[in-house]
Parts: structure tokens; C-alpha cells; sequence
């Protein structure tokens, strides 16, 4: 039997976004020249069972939000619902929780099995 992994988003999930958040936005990650963002704990956050890491992308001159989700402890990868109600919560829009399977149209999201963790990245849009 499957076991249920909750999600909890109170106040100290919302604190804790939004201090990775304040972190990432005044340093940018490069992809493929900065150092792996999952290793400084100023990119992390723990919600409950789950580990986010968070960051502003700068990549050929656009600027986009990229949030990591995964379940170090078990080895299986998150619940898509639960990686897009902590995308919401990141600062991501645009998801529509009546249709809960389905992220947002310009949502790119893909999983990393080396890291057993699914992707989100959002162009940050003026």
C-alpha cells in the first residue's frame, strides 16, 4: 500500500519560501557556471518531507524561475500535485488547481533521475 506524503503549506512553509526566494534574487544562478546551487543551504528549503531548491536562472539574457523538488529520504519522485502547489508557492503562476494534473502552459518540467526529482522553469516575464 502506498503511503501518503502530506504537503503541508502554513506559515513556516511560506516563511521559509520566502526567505530562499529573497536569497536567489539578488544572486542569479548561471547554469553550467556557477556551482550546483543544491549544495548552499541559502538555496534549500525543507517542506515537511520534501526538498525544494530554488533559483533565478540567468540563461542567453532571459531570466527564469527554476525550482528542484525531491524526496531524498524514500528514493521515489514527489507527487506532480504537490511539486506544483510548491512552484505556486515559489512565486510560479499560472497553475490552474481544477485541472491539478496539468502545469501551468508555460511551465517546462522534467525529471532528473540521477536525482530522483522533477523540474520546474518559468520565464520570469516583465
Amino acid at each position: 500500500m502506498a503511503s501518503l506524503r502530506p504537503l503541508v503549506i502554513d506559515e513556516r512553509a511560506i516563511s521559509e519560501a520566502a526567505r530562499v526566494v529573497g536569497y536567489a534574487k539578488d544572486r542569479p544562478h548561471h547554469p553550467g557556471l556557477d556551482p550546483t546551487p543544491g549544495d548552499n543551504p541559502n538555496f534549500v528549503a525543507h517542506l515537511d518531507t520534501y526538498r525544494v531548491v530554488f533559483t533565478f536562472d540567468r540563461y542567453e539574457g532571459r531570466l527564469y524561475r527554476h525550482v528542484s523538488v525531491s524526496i531524498p529520504e524514500d528514493g521515489k519522485y514527489p507527487n506532480p500535485i504537490a511539486v506544483f502547489h510548491i512552484a505556486e508557492l515559489f512565486g510560479f503562476t499560472g497553475y490552474k488547481t481544477l485541472r491539478a494534473h496539468t502545469p501551468a502552459q508555460d511551465w517546462m518540467v522534467d525529471l532528473n533521475e540521477g536525482e530522483q526529482s522533477v523540474h520546474v522553469i518559468q520565464e520570469v516575464r516583465p
